[in-house]
């Protein structure tokens, strides 16, 4: 048995906040219905192609059963909030007011469901002035004060910079997680459901340290970091490679100083050192000194590491059209209830028959019919 056995999620989102949110939902077993409309949500055509198919859809959307829905037609409407009455959950990144505007806002859906949970996903939230503004990632990482940290932390005279991933979906997105896991507990004890209003400005913000650093001493995180004044972080070239060091002033600055020969060490010495060794003997050391150290892997390494392999950190997903892909695993490790990510992201309308069967009782031909007419 997982861990969210038995929890059923509406999934209406899209793009990378929502889906990660409910890719970990259905992780711990939660049955996961993605509904999108009849064309298709957009992550399915972000490219790269291959064989039709997006691996950023792939990669958001394992475990989920895949359904289509125009929830603008009456009809669609109709099987929705029938659905709704057999849910625990609903999760949407529309902007704000969609749902409202589809008449499926959230009076509306506690009026069918005094349990259900709705959580709303959105760049700036359901109040206050920005309310409004659109948002992706990019955007997010910009207003909350991300883009001018990752400049000033590699060149406080150039101009902003972002992220290599999407970090302000993903944090969002766990929040996200968070919320709803405690909105199960309260309903749990309660029986009442509730409204979550995310957004990713404020998970961005709540997630930075460097808020504190700057209202309480106008520094960052990173600039006491880049310091020295509580030991020597970052990473050395080696003979071969790249690695990186954390080390904390205090015995363990000793206990290398002792281990490397050296009567100081300062970043020049520790630079030097590593610059005449290779990346596997600074390991050694390093590791046997109790110095926090690893090599600076590309994706290939990552993918080819034992520690990874060991702690099932990549799987092997059979997807209908890419065949055996390699996907990141579940890195939530349960004892009772482990967690899974290796069924494939649904086809479009792939599970159809099965969910609008299951749960309105319509026949394969209904379904069919509901298809050629544009509801599903």
């Amino acid at each position: 048995m997982k861990a969210l056995k038995g929890v059923r999620v509406l999934d209406l989102t899209h793009a990378h906040a929502g889906p990660i949110c409910t890719l970990y939902m259905a992780a711990m077993g939660a049955d996961v219905i993605k509904i999108e409309p009849p064309w298709g949500e957009r992550t399915r055509f972000f490219p790269p192609l291959i064989e039709r198919i997006s691996p950023y859809y792939a990669f958001l959307n394992r475990c989920k059963k895949g359904v289509t829905l125009n929830l603008k037609d009456p009809r669609g409407k109709e099987m929705f909030t029938e659905m709704v009455k057999k849910a625990d959950i609903v999760v949407e990144n529309f902007s704000p007011g969609t749902m409202d505007n589809l008449g499926l806002g959230w009076d509306t859906l506690r009026g069918l469901n005094s349990g259900i949970i709705l959580c709303s996903i959105s760049g700036f939230g359901q109040t206050g002035p920005w309310r409004d503004r659109r948002s992706f990632d990019p955007i997010a990482q910009a207003a909350s004060g991300y883009a001018w940290l990752m400049k000033d932390s590699i060149d406080p005279e150039g101009p902003p910079l972002l992220a290599p991933e999407a970090i302000a979906d993903t944090i969002p997105g766990l929040t996200a997680l968070i919320g709803i896991l405690a909105a199960l507990n309260h309903r749990h004890m309660t029986g009442i459901g509730q409204r979550i209003d995310i957004a990713q400005m404020d998970s961005m913000i709540g997630a930075m340290q460097s808020f504190s650093f700057w209202n309480i001493a106008k520094t960052t995180f990173r600039r006491v970091i880049l310091s020295g004044d509580i030991g020597f972080y970052g990473i050395q070239r080696a003979m071969d490679g790249y690695v990186m060091l954390g080390i904390s002033r205090g015995r363990i600055t000793d206990w290398l100083r002792e281990k490397l020969g050296v009567e100081e060490l300062t970043t020049e010495v520790l630079k030097e050192w590593v610059a005449q060794h290779t990346v596997e003997e600074v390991l050694e050391i390093m590791v046997e000194t109790g110095v926090p150290v690893a090599p600076v892997l590309d994706l290939s390494q990552v993918m080819a590491n034992e520690h990874a392999a060991a702690r099932e950190m990549f799987v092997k997903v059979d997807h209908p059209a890419l065949g055996e892909t390699t996907e990141p695993g579940f890195p939530i490790k349960f004892s009772e209830t482990k967690g899974d990510v290796s069924t494939p992201a649904p086809l479009l309308g792939q599970h159809n028959v099965e969910v609008y069967s299951g749960l309105l009782g319509l026949s394969e031909s209904e379904v069919e019919a509901l298809r050629k007419e544009g509801v599903v």
